[in-house]
């Protein structure tokens, strides 16, 4: 399993700088005077963009699977949660004010969980997520090194 992430394009332009588009969400644009700009403004812009579609209550976009070579944005493992949180509510009909009801908190701690900036602690998205019969997916990496012993051990 791989961290949850967008790929994105690099194009250069006839000023000279360099373009980000992220296929999987078109309203994600940025660019740099340089790649290594680019790609530095890549991860705030793609969770602008998603914070966009939150705000108007669509779905986030499924990315679709990196090809190998591919550049992509992994997005930190919190905003993920968020993320999993805003599509469970969205899917169940549950506004933030229910959700805050059914936890026993304040509206504006579902408002701050939903939050992609914000320093969130974990409990409270377990919690919300349990409250609403849904868990968050998670797999342990592996190195490369662990995959190629054990396809190692399994020939015997």
């Amino acid at each position: 399993m791989t961290a949850f992430g967008y790929r994105y394009t690099l194009e250069r332009q006839q000023n000279g700088w360099w373009l980000v588009r992220f296929p999987d969400v078109p309203e994600a644009l940025t660019e740099g005077e340089t790649k290594e700009e680019a790609r530095e403004n890549a991860h705030d812009c793609l969770i602008t963009a998603l914070e966009g579609y939150m705000k108007a209550g669509r779905e986030i976009p499924r990315p679709a699977a990196a090809r190998r070579g591919e550049e992509r944005v992994a997005l930190p493992s919190l905003v993920t949660a968020k993320l999993a949180v805003y599509e469970t509510m969205r899917g169940l009909g549950w506004s933030k004010l229910k959700l805050a009801r059914q936890l026993g908190v304040p509206e504006n701690s579902v408002r701050r969980l939903l939050d992609l900036r914000h320093s969130s602690q974990m409990r409270l998205i377990d919690a919300a997520l349990a409250t609403m019969n849904a868990e968050l997916p998670i797999d342990l990496p592996q190195t490369r090194a662990r995959r190629v012993a054990d396809s190692h051990a399994g020939r015997g």
